[in-house]
């Protein structure tokens, strides 16, 4: 059996380079080079940040996706272009106590429209929200609400259809699903607030808070 010699040359060392560069993941490329980095985005929430002290976050979900759109006098996203407000304080170069952060969840729509988790002083506040009540879109219900907020907590709004177990009525059965919207304080269920079928069979104008 016959053996043959392989020379190197170093004029071929950069091709080697590239070759084993490409074979390894991504991150160990960047390392072996100087490009510049992406341009810097939002940060996504993938576990809970400490809250900075006389601060309170609020995130929404449901029931195919949500907005806040604003907290007392401050706008938040807005509501036509679904987009952080230009007046916030990382959207700004003025200083405002109100501060977004993109969420990781997607909404359960069509829409790329993002979600994001809100900082904000604490104390009490009137919120107001809108929720999307389909895939398109294209119908939307308004919630506003006070409360006071606590210091270091995180708050969370949840909308949701309230499916009917008990009643089988014709009527109960063809007046329309009952809205309702959950504020959770850490984790815990505080407040529900409901949209309940009146006499005529339709959904009332205002939402009815009901007790836990």
């Amino acid at each position: 059996m016959m053996f043959t010699k392989r020379f190197f040359h170093f004029d071929c060392l950069p091709v080697v380079a590239i070759a084993i560069c490409s074979a390894v993941a991504l991150s160990g490329c960047q390392s072996m080079t100087n490009q510049p980095s992406a341009r810097a985005k939002h940060p996504l929430v993938t576990a809970p940040q400490p809250i900075a002290a006389g601060k309170s976050t609020l995130k929404c979900t449901g029931v195919y996706a949500c907005e806040i759109n604003r907290i007392g006098t401050l706008s938040v996203i807005n509501q036509s272009t679904h987009t952080p407000s230009a007046t916030l304080g990382n959207h700004s170069q003025v200083a405002s106590p109100v501060t977004v952060t993109p969420l990781m969840s997607k909404p359960q729509s069509k829409s790329s429209m993002p979600n994001y988790l809100v900082s904000f002083p604490s104390g009490q506040h009137m919120v107001a929200t809108r929720f999307y009540l389909d895939e398109d879109l294209t119908k939307a219900e308004s919630f506003s609400f006070i409360h006071r907020f606590e210091s270091g907590k995180r708050y969370a709004l949840k909308a949701y259809r309230q499916i009917q177990k008990t009643d089988y009525s014709l009527l109960a059965q063809s007046a329309p699903t009952p809205l309702c919207i959950d504020l959770y304080e850490n984790a815990k269920l505080t407040n529900r607030w409901c949209k309940k079928p009146n006499q005529q069979g339709a959904l009332s104008n205002e939402f009815i808070k009901i007790a836990l």
